[in-house]
């Protein structure tokens, strides 16, 4: 079984991973590491830097991870920077955005980067579009925020309503973990 290291603080981000990496064959750990997320233009950029920060650290085959969440009415902002805008105003300055605009189209973009060297790196991306609520629901829910305003399309509900397992078939990180899956399956 090939053994891969997750890098990352988030733990909620890992057990998602997990889970589908388990079914190609991959022993996927985790090592809770702070890694820098310098204000890139693109998550691609991002996650790579992620990762050689990860390979240095960890000196075994590592996995990063990076998203952003796009809202069209607001030229694609939060974008990468969704996890200081939530920081930032939290919930309520977001529901003040959301009600602010008709158009509540928005999407999740993730990008999964693979190192096996500090030279070497493969990534793997998955979108999910929906359309923002106007209150956060399932506040009860241990998810992550923006899982609480988000509906994916053809869902009435928010990602944080739905089970993990349901999640990760449609979602932009389960998209971007069974393309890595797939990927390490054919390479081992």
């Amino acid at each position: 079984m090939k053994q891969v290291f997750f890098v990352s603080q988030n733990r909620h981000k890992f057990d998602e991973i997990n889970r589908i990496l388990s079914g190609h064959g991959i022993n996927l750990g985790w090592k809770k590491l702070a890694l820098l997320e310098p204000d890139f233009l693109s998550i691609e950029e991002i996650a790579k830097y992620k990762a050689k920060q990860a390979f240095e650290k960890v000196k075994k085959p590592v996995a990063v991870e990076d998203t952003g969440v796009f809202f069209e009415a607001f030229n694609s902002f939060p974008g990468v920077m969704a996890k200081r805008v939530f920081n930032g105003i939290g919930f309520d300055g977001l529901a003040t955005l959301i009600r602010s605009v008709k158009n509540k189209r928005a999407y999740f973009e993730t990008v999964i980067c693979y190192s096996g060297g500090t030279r070497s790196f493969k990534c793997f991306s998955g979108k999910l579009h929906g359309t923002l609520v106007d209150s956060p629901r399932a506040m009860e829910a241990d998810r992550l925020p923006y899982e609480k305003l988000f509906a994916p399309d053809r869902y009435s509900k928010v990602l944080a309503e739905l089970s993990i397992e349901e999640k990760n078939k449609i979602s932009h990180r389960g998209k971007a973990a069974q393309k890595l899956g797939r990927w390490l399956s054919k390479k081992t």
